[in-house]
């Protein structure tokens, strides 16, 4: 543990994991993550437990679950300051904390922020169109910066790329090699910001001390189910995530089917550096696979929502997976068997009754204990001016 220097946590807003090489894709989207890939372990059932920005990173920095950290959508919710975010841990142990934001909506208006010393969120030079967003170049560029600012001592960088995220309009030469898909442009383009990074690790001299996480807080729908982005349904194209983890030392590429959660890769970070892990966490770490460990235990049924729907007075979903059975529980439940139907396109429902049973009962303890631990809740009004900005 004593090894770690620098901890560097990379999310690609809206990236499906089967858009990147490592992952099987044969359209070269992602050289630098490929070959980041080949020293790291690869996990490769991984889910959000929300296919929403906000909420997903809220997971991410908690290790906890939209219904016990209270963060449901974006723009109207804010963390509540009684979390125990990530950065917080890591501060408290020595760390120094910064964070480049790549997109509006985790801007520090809604509670990200704890724990930074920097938090590098101001968009008044950024891009406007769908979304206000910093393009990656610019994060990288912030990034660089401040490893160079800090080579010495323990470090903890929170890197949000936000380029996949509609609208789709990668900058040349990516426009122009992905013209049939402008998503996987986008996903070329943030792949060769975050090669910046790694290769200014290397430069630095502490690449080899770094601990380094690559992941998603969701995925793109991109027209299957009816769904063209994300945050409605809550299907494989949007819930399922990257997860890819080099860990200080010299590693063999693994990869890892075990399932696992956005809610783990806390707990992972700490448990690697030595530091305990709170309590009242929903996350397990996955520490064990970094150093050659072949499982982190059975029987995980992993949470996953989106209350989008009851804006427009439709039923929430919400669900679990257990990594082959997936129940979405709504007005209408679905069940999917996703080693024989990865694309969910068979509802077992009626077919498979006491699948359906099982599942709901472990959904029901889920959300019981959920409630019972849950963190303040917490939303926040915003004004005119931060309104339009989202």
């Amino acid at each position: 543990p004593k090894d770690v220097t620098h901890v560097v946590l990379v999310s690609i807003d809206t990236c499906r994991a089967d858009r990147i090489g490592a992952y099987g894709y044969a359209a070269d989207t992602t050289p630098y993550i490929d070959e980041l890939a080949q020293e790291s372990v690869l996990f490769e059932n991984v889910i959000s437990p929300v296919p929403i920005t906000l909420p997903a990173h809220s997971s991410l920095m908690t290790g906890t679950n939209p219904p016990y950290h209270g963060v449901r959508d974006n723009g109207t919710y804010r963390l509540h300051d009684s979390a125990m975010t990530l950065a917080e841990v890591l501060k408290d142990n020595g760390f120094q904390t910064a964070a480049v934001i790549g997109g509006f909506v985790l801007s520090s208006h809604f509670g990200l922020d704890q724990g930074f010393d920097a938090y590098e969120d101001d968009f008044e030079e950024a891009e406007r169109d769908d979304f206000i967003e910093r393009r990656g170049e610019d994060v990288s560029r912030l990034a660089v910066e401040w490893l160079d600012a800090h080579r010495e001592g323990k470090q903890f960088l929170f890197l949000h790329y936000f380029d996949p995220h509609v609208s789709y309009r990668p900058p040349e030469p990516f426009r122009t090699r992905f013209a049939e898909s402008l998503y996987d442009g986008e996903i070329a383009y943030t792949d060769w910001c975050i090669g910046k990074v790694i290769d200014k690790l290397k430069r630095l001299g502490v690449y080899e001390s770094s601990l380094v996480v690559i992941t998603a807080d969701h995925g793109e729908a991109l027209g299957e189910h009816g769904e063209m982005t994300h945050a409605y349904f809550v299907y494989q194209s949007t819930v399922r995530v990257p997860l890819i983890i080099k860990a200080p030392g010299s590693l063999k590429a693994r990869r890892v089917e075990d399932v696992a959660s956005l809610v783990d890769v806390m707990p992972t970070i700490l448990e690697v550096l030595g530091i305990a892990v709170p309590r009242d966490i929903q996350g397990r770490s996955l520490a064990p696979h970094l150093s050659g460990g072949n499982s982190t235990g059975p029987n995980r049924h992993l949470y996953f929502e989106s209350l989008l729907a009851t804006k427009y007075d439709c039923s929430p979903l919400i669900g679990l997976s257990d990594g082959r059975w997936k129940l979405i529980q709504t007005l209408k439940p679905e069940l999917y068997d996703l080693a024989e139907d990865p694309h969910e396109t068979t509802n077992l429902i009626d077919d498979e009754p006491g699948e359906a049973r099982r599942l709901r009962a472990r959904l029901a303890t889920v959300l019981g204990e959920s409630a019972e631990n849950r963190s303040t809740r917490s939303t926040v009004s915003i004004d005119e001016s931060t309104r339009s900005r989202l």
